[in-house]
């Protein structure tokens, strides 16, 4: 039976953190090419979308994606559509067949004022909790080098809210170097 669309989550926001995870929590990402492929594949879908992708983060099993949408009503479509051109090539490459995502993504809506730098903060963190690296700003596969580094990515935007933080009086290196140092950037842009 098809599901129907989310709406209930669309009235007051177009910024959601979406995630999913391999079925279950199987690795989706085995190699730096499958991890290419998916960027890739979010990039098309973000582009025709007119989305912007504020922070991301890949890990093994699982991806987080934090997005705003000119048209809320499209995420589904984009979704689903970067999820399905994925899981055609990862079947294609690794001879597998059947479903590769747990399921329907998930997402919650994010309003931009409150929990924007809360929401990706956490998800530049995932690789952190997961050992994988010991600072989130070494991580390739995230926004995280983007906003403690510089470094350019494929999908990062700069947050709205990160942009006017860096105008803020003291200037945009005290904030990079608070978030390197905590993790966060603790009352004040939180």
């Amino acid at each position: 039976m098809a599901r129907t669309p989310r709406h209930h989550q669309i009235e007051k926001s177009v910024i959601f953190h979406v995630v999913n995870r391999g079925i279950l929590k199987q690795t989706i990402f085995h190699d730096h090419g499958d991890l290419s492929t998916f960027v890739a594949c979010v990039s098309r879908y973000v582009a025709r979308a007119g989305a912007c992708v504020y922070h991301w983060c890949l890990i093994p099993n699982h991806y987080h994606m934090v997005i705003e949408l000119p048209w809320p009503a499209g995420l589904s479509r984009m979704v689903g559509g970067w999820q399905h051109v994925y899981a055609v090539r990862y079947h294609r490459k690794y001879q597998t067949a059947g479903r590769l995502f747990q399921g329907r993504f998930k997402s919650q809506a994010i309003e931009k004022e409150r929990y924007l730098l809360a929401c990706g903060r956490y998800v530049e963190q995932n690789p952190v909790r997961a050992g994988l690296c010991a600072h989130a700003w070494h991580w390739p596969w995230s926004s995280a080098g983007f906003y403690a580094e510089g470094k350019r990515d494929a999908l990062t935007v700069l947050d709205p809210l990160w942009q006017d933080i860096r105008k803020d009086r003291t200037g945009s290196g005290f904030w990079t170097r608070r978030w390197r140092k905590r993790g966060s950037l603790g009352a004040a842009g939180t």
